[in-house]
């Protein structure tokens, strides 16, 4: 079932890359990834322990490139070439629940990724950053949770938000025993915002899985409403981490004429803004005065 839908969501939508979490298989070879997606792609595996965890990334070799930089048992990172010959730093993740053992994932990737480079984050975070990220049971902002939402804003990343169902995962309870959650996000930096500021994020239907898939498209055909103008609201200047936000984005280097330095650090700090409020205040309307 999941080689048939994998299959036919590639050729619906010419997916160049993919990757695979929680795969439970400890080996892995090119013949049986040949029956799983067909013979024009590559892969890395991460192989499980026992029945637990595993990673695959596919990518098709005519057309793209990808080059492993560092794995673990929670991530496998690296360089890709896309089509159109940009380099991008892509790392799939499936988060560990211990905050301990994350914290070493969060560390690990935070010392590679660099400001001049577009950033492609994307997997299991097994956290909620939100009360509204999660149905069934009580949200807690737990320390796991703050070292994540720490992680993001260190490293310049942005939740590029969803269309679709609003949680990836279930329990599968029924009743008060149920839980619904948004663990799987996709992030960009700031780099990758400017240079794919159209993309979108797709969550699609669970199909004989836990999880929903996630579809990342970096050139929509259309633009998204009101997804040109982008305005300063006052209301951004009462969080103290937007000086943060600010002062990260405006100091980073940039060339040209003064105008046009002006205008990319102008630029590239309201999109950070946007895409923080986006997804931390949902209620900005609300707060207005």
């Amino acid at each position: 079932m999941t080689r048939y839908y994998l299959r036919s969501l590639i050729g619906s939508n010419e997916v160049c890359f993919v990757g695979l979490i929680e795969t439970m298989i400890e080996d892995n070879s090119i013949i049986e990834v040949d029956r799983l997606i067909g013979s024009d792609w590559d892969f890395f595996h991460f192989p499980a322990m026992g029945k637990s965890g595993g990673l695959l990334v596919l990518w098709r070799r005519d057309i793209t490139q990808f080059e492993v930089c560092m794995t673990m048992d929670q991530a496998i990172i690296g360089r890709s070439i896309l089509p159109n010959q940009q380099k991008w730093f892509v790392a799939i993740l499936y988060a560990n629940k211990n905050y301990y053992t994350r914290r070493l994932m969060w560390n690990s990737i935070g010392s590679m990724i660099s400001s001049d480079i577009p950033v492609i984050m994307g997997g299991d975070f097994n956290y909620c950053l939100d009360e509204s990220e999660k149905g069934g049971r009580r949200f807690s902002y737990s320390v796991g949770a703050q070292e994540m939402a720490d992680f993001l804003v260190d490293n310049d990343l942005h939740d590029l938000g969803f269309v679709g169902p609003r949680y990836t995962w279930s329990n599968n309870k029924s009743g008060n025993n149920k839980i619904w959650v948004r663990l799987d996000i996709i992030l960009m930096n700031s780099e990758g915002l400017r240079l794919a500021p159209l993309a979108t994020v797709k969550y699609l239907i669970r199909l004989a899985l836990d999880h929903c898939s996630l579809l990342l498209n970096l050139t929509p055909v259309s633009p998204r409403p009101g997804s040109r103008w982008l305005r300063f609201e006052d209301i951004w200047m009462t969080y103290p981490i937007t000086r943060k936000l600010v002062w990260k984005n405006w100091t980073k280097n940039d060339y040209g004429q003064p105008n046009e330095v002006l205008n990319q650090k102008c630029s590239r700090t309201l999109k950070v803004l946007f895409f923080w409020s986006r997804n931390k205040l949902k209620e900005l309307g609300e707060l207005k005065l």
